[in-house]
C-alpha cells in the first residue's frame, strides 16, 4: 500500500501527540527546556510498528532519524527561549535548533528516498506565537506541506507538533 503524506501525518499526529501530552518525564524536559530526541524517536517506532507491522522500520539508517518503506524521516526537538510561566528561563538560541531543522530538511532532499518528512516538537511554543511564526516560515520555505497539532505537556507547558513534507 503505497503511504501518502497526508495518511501518514494524520496517524503520526494522532500517535504521537498523547504521548507528549501524558509523559510525565518529557513535562519534566519540557518544563527545563531540556531536549528529549531519543525518546522521540523511540516513541515513533513504536507507533509506525503498530500501524505498518509488516514494514521494515530502521532507526538510524544512511545517517537518517527512521526510516521504514519508501519513507526517511528526520525529528527534531526544538526548544524556545520564549518566557512562559511555570518554565524555567534559561537562554536557548533558537536560531541554532532552526537551522538545525533547515539542515535535516536539505540532507534529505539530496536523498534517494521517495518520501522525505520532517518531524519536529517545539517547546515552549503555541502555533501563533508572533515570534515563533517567523521561524516557521523560514522551515515552510522547503517544505511542500506542513501540518501541526497544538498540545499542552503533562504540567501545561505549551508545545506544538510539525509534520512536514520534503519537496
Amino acid at each position: 500500500m503505497k503511504m501518502t503524506f497526508e495518511k501518514l501525518a494524520e496517524i503520526v499526529l494522532k500517535e504521537i501527540t498523547p504521548k507528549l501530552k501524558n509523559n510525565i518525564g518529557v513535562a519534566i524536559f519540557a518544563k527545563e527546556r531540556a531536549k528529549f530526541e531519543g525518546w522521540f524517536k523511540v516513541e515513533l517506532c513504536e507507533s509506525l510498528s503498530k500501524h505498518f507491522p509488516t514494514s521494515t522500520i530502521i532507526p538510524e539508517k544512511d545517517r537518517i532519524d527512521i526510516t521504514f518503506d519508501d519513507w526517511a524521516i528526520e525529528l527534531k526537538t526544538v526548544n524556545t527561549n520564549y518566557r512562559y510561566k511555570n518554565v524555567e528561563n534559561k537562554h536557548r538560541p533558537i536560531t541554532k535548533n532552526i537551522q538545525g531543522v533547515i539542515k535535516d530538511i536539505e540532507k534529505l532532499g539530496s536523498t534517494d528516498y521517495i518520501n522525505k518528512a520532517v518531524l519536529f516538537v517545539v517547546f515552549p511554543v503555541t502555533h501563533n506565537h508572533k515570534s515563533w511564526q517567523t521561524h516557521l516560515e523560514k522551515i515552510s520555505e522547503s517544505l511542500k506541506y506542513v501540518k501541526h497539532r497544538e498540545f499542552e505537556f503533562k504540567n501545561k507547558v505549551p508545545g506544538v507538533i510539525y509534520f512536514g513534507s520534503i519537496q
